[in-house]
């Protein structure tokens, strides 16, 4: 258990809603299996009440922040204004990290996208080099994941959204090989790429009836890798279906605690074990269900 003391440093998420975050679980396993002095706790941020709660990160001096969904456009604007950004969050204009350097001053990175190629890398036992992708979404996820796979040599990133609006402004803010999927292109795209990511929220809390999904599914065949940033439940419909399909499945838990070993990186100089946050996540599902 770890010990709490007056030279405890404190991280946290902030989000709206954050009540299912497996955030705090893996990242306190890492804490408390390393003896690291840190303890990271969940909190509830309204929206509009952002710069408040960056306020407080530097007035109480709160170390480390994960930002989730919907505040991740908003941290990066704020911290662009007061403190600094990284190329990936001037890129995507989304951050979900946040560090308060020695000068009491605040830096923000995304690591969203390197944790979900790393992710997929992984599974693949390959590099994304030279592959054709399918992004499904077009929101602060989907920007830093098409980044992500354009910095590591992806051909052709595909992006496929209910609205043409926002994915004409990913592809025009990441450039690269990002391109619109046209409407008349979505079948040709998905059978044709080597990867399909999912970074909507279709599926999300589905575990009695999990069927729903954002593609069609007999589109998925076995050369195909799929992620699904959704991870609750760990097998989503989208999953479901690549699965049967025989393609290689890689769930939402696999991104969440990549990007997050790289978030404690940032924080403590070390990045946090992925077996241990993995398991510490499954037996805080396993509890829950």
């Amino acid at each position: 258990m770890i010990k709490i003391n007056t030279n405890t440093r404190l991280a946290a998420i902030i989000g709206s809603p954050v009540a299912q975050s497996l955030s705090p679980v893996i990242h306190n396993a890492v804490f408390e299996a390393r003896s690291i002095n840190w303890v990271y706790l969940a909190f509830h941020v309204q929206p509009g009440r952002v710069a408040d709660a960056l306020k407080a990160m530097s007035t109480l001096g709160i170390g480390g922040l994960s930002v989730t969904m919907p505040h991740k456009n908003e941290v990066a604007k704020i911290v662009g204004e007061i403190g600094e950004i990284d190329q990936v969050v001037r890129a995507t204009n989304s951050a979900n990290t946040v560090v308060l350097r020695q000068d009491n001053s605040l830096w923000a990175t995304n690591t969203d996208g390197e944790g979900c190629c790393n992710a997929l890398e992984l599974a693949m036992n390959s590099s994304l080099s030279g592959q054709r992708v399918v992004v499904l979404g077009a929101g602060a996820t989907a920007s830093a994941v098409a980044h992500g796979l354009v910095l590591r040599g992806a051909s052709d990133v595909s992006i496929i959204n209910r609205t043409d609006t926002r994915a004409k402004d990913l592809v025009k803010r990441i450039g690269g090989t990002t391109r619109v999927c046209l409407p008349k292109e979505i079948n040709s795209d998905i059978t044709s790429s080597r990867i399909i990511i999912n970074t909507t929220p279709v599926g999300f809390g589905k575990v009695t009836d999990n069927s729903e999904s954002p593609i069609d599914v007999s589109l998925i065949n076995s050369s195909h890798v799929v992620l699904d940033a959704v991870y609750h439940p760990l097998e989503t419909g989208l999953l479901l279906g690549a699965k049967k399909a025989g393609a290689t499945v890689v769930d939402g838990l696999s991104m969440l605690i990549h990007q997050a070993a790289l978030q404690q990186q940032h924080w403590i100089g070390e990045a946090g074990d992925i077996s241990l946050m993995r398991d510490a996540a499954l037996a805080q599902l396993t509890r829950s269900s």
